[in-house]
């Protein structure tokens, strides 16, 4: 059942939180990840700043997410999976060229080199809409989210972080506890 921020509590006691968040994601590979974290260390020393470097496992592109929940309904990861699998897309190079901020983290952020993964997601917000799935949260800003807990307010130009994105993955992750559970890898073919 999906998050109710206005449900009041019951005779008093507080329901418990929803911590499961359906999310769609790309993660990068082993060599990124290291390069991304590289960037990361030099950017907070550069700029005098602290904030907790992101987990290497953790570190990924949101494609879009869906509602929080107690338990994941099985009708709805089944109509994800079938619309993600019936994109046809032929495996595409990203490049993150620039590391700045948002509010209270640092993100990898880019132009051009992300132009392919903008015609993906795109074509995934599409797939999501034809199986009528309401519910997904597609708002996109391609970034990678590299230090929590500091805002990255300088924004500056880095040697780029590249690979190559093979698939993407449907994963349950558990707020609050840093642990993703992966329900379903979707390789790209085209």
């Amino acid at each position: 059942m999906p998050r109710d921020s206005e449900q009041p509590s019951l005779f008093g006691f507080e329901a418990a939180p929803r911590d499961k968040h359906l999310i769609l994601m790309i993660y990068p590979d082993q060599q990124a990840t290291a390069e991304a974290q590289r960037r990361a260390r030099r950017y907070q020393l550069d700029n005098g700043l602290g904030g907790v470097i992101f987990d290497p496992d953790l570190m990924h592109i949101t494609l879009g997410h869906f509602d929080y929940w107690d338990d994941v309904p099985a009708s709805l990861i089944e109509r994800i999976s079938r619309a993600a699998s019936k994109l046809s897309m032929a495996p595409f190079e990203v490049s993150f060229d620039q590391i700045g901020g948002f509010p209270k983290t640092v993100v990898l952020r880019g132009g051009e080199g992300l132009r392919a993964l903008e015609a993906f997601q795109a074509a995934l917000r599409q797939a999501l809409a034809w199986e009528k799935l309401d519910g997904a949260h597609m708002n996109f800003t391609p970034h990678v989210t590299v230090v929590y807990g500091q805002p990255g307010e300088v924004v500056a130009a880095i040697e780029p972080v590249t690979w190559t994105v093979k698939d993407f993955a449907l994963v349950i992750s558990h707020h609050g506890k840093g642990r993703h559970e992966v329900l379903a890898r979707y390789p790209l073919v085209g």
